[in-house]
């Protein structure tokens, strides 16, 4: 019933409009509209979709063709829509990038703060192992008739000492490197020095064409798309990611 009242007034309004009334609607219309499609700075285009906005959801006159809020409303808007539309998608791109920035930032110190805990542990073996071995005692180093046993104990305690950290740190390599670099090889082309290659477009390609390849790369390694991932493999994919915002990034400012 509502909707055939609605064309019924309509049908009414345009029935009974004289010229006067539609010279006067045209330029309440074209006016704001013309206005609303010459702007070109950020400024005005959300000057102008939010006044439109406005004036649509303030509308109070019971007519249709006769309200001016809807009119001009419509006539700041409709040049905007295509503002909006990627004004959005912009704004919520960029509140995702900035909260996987943020996330990266908090494992930085993650894992700065790991090794400066294995750096206090090592600091501890080696003056531990040095106090222990050392002595102020002449007569302990070259007492006559000591035995060959006795300076391969003492050798070997030295040795341990400028050798035990290396050793530590060795091992915590050989644990990394040999599943790390099978997954280096396989996504060689994200640690490339090149943005394009990275995003996997070419130099020649234009803004959007890149910023659609960028969404769609971004939706296959991000770690939250990936949870039945191993740990090690969220890891290179956290890694990954960070090198797609990054080339994303440069490129932005390549472009633009």
């Amino acid at each position: 019933m509502e909707e055939i009242g609605f064309f019924t007034q309509v049908s009414n309004e345009i029935s009974s409009l004289d010229l006067p009334n539609f010279i006067i609607i045209v330029l309440l219309f074209f006016v704001p509209f013309y206005f609303s499609k010459k702007a070109e700075t950020l400024f005005f285009h959300l000057l102008y979709s939010f006044f439109g906005l406005y004036m649509i959801a303030t509308m109070e006159d019971t007519r249709v063709i006769y309200d001016v809020k809807m009119l001009v409303g419509l006539g700041l808007l409709l040049p905007q829509l295509k503002f909006i539309q990627y004004f959005t998608i912009d704004t919520i791109q960029t509140i995702r990038m900035m909260t996987t920035n943020t996330y990266y930032f908090f494992i930085t110190i993650y894992y700065k703060i790991l090794r400066f805990i294995d750096w206090i542990k090592s600091t501890y073996i080696m003056l531990k192992t040095f106090f222990t071995t050392f002595s102020f005692k002449k007569e302990d180093y070259y007492e006559q008739g000591r035995s060959s046993q006795q300076d391969y104990s003492y050798e070997q305690k030295h040795r341990k000492f400028y050798e035990e950290p290396k050793q530590e740190e060795q091992s915590y390599t050989e644990q990394e490197e040999p599943k790390r670099k099978p997954k280096y090889e396989e996504f060689e082309r994200f640690y490339s020095d090149s943005a394009y290659t990275i995003l996997g477009v070419s130099a020649d390609d234009d803004y959007e064409t890149i910023k659609k390849a960028y969404r769609n790369i971004l939706k296959d390694f991000h770690p939250d798309k990936n949870h039945d991932k191993s740990p090690e493999e969220l890891k290179i994919y956290t890694e990954i990611t960070q090198n797609i915002n990054d080339a994303m990034e440069k490129v932005e400012s390549w472009k633009k």
